[in-house]
């Protein structure tokens, strides 16, 4: 799965000057389970950020970014750690595009690891899927 990944990003990010990676650690180490290794080295700080330890910092930064006709794949380290920023994804970045009859699109992909094997605390093993089902504007994949 991280190769599968860490590959369709590699090949998004060749083909769309556009598509960029933010998030914690995604940078020279490469995300939590290595999903974005080598993007950095290939792509540069410019499209492969690292962000402080702040969720809705990064979804924030991430709506913005969308809005002004990017296209960032957001990367949360563990799915536990999303209520800092739900508002953001609930709120906004779901809405943008009815809230603005159309005018506005925000084209970003928020990733969120869970489960994975992690045997630590209750925040990286959570699997909070059920919040963002219904919510109208959102779509969601879990493979």
């Amino acid at each position: 799965m991280v190769r599968a990944l860490n590959l369709a990003l590699l090949q998004e990010m060749e083909r769309d000057g556009d598509v960029l990676v933010i998030g914690e650690d995604v940078g020279v180490d490469g995300g939590v389970f290595r999903v974005t290794e080598d993007l950095h080295r290939k792509f540069g700080g410019t499209r492969v950020i690292d962000s402080p330890l702040a969720e809705a910092a990064i979804i924030g930064t991430s709506i913005g970014m969308a809005l002004y006709g990017l296209k960032p794949v957001c990367e949360i380290q563990f799915s536990g750690f999303a209520f800092q920023c739900f508002h953001q994804i609930e709120n906004h970045a779901a809405r943008y595009r009815t809230r603005s009859q159309g005018r506005f699109l925000c084209q970003m992909v928020v990733r969120m690891p869970y489960g994975g094997g992690v045997r630590a605390l209750e925040h990286h093993t959570e699997s909070e899927e059920q919040f963002y089902a219904h919510i109208p504007g959102l779509k969601m994949v879990i493979p």
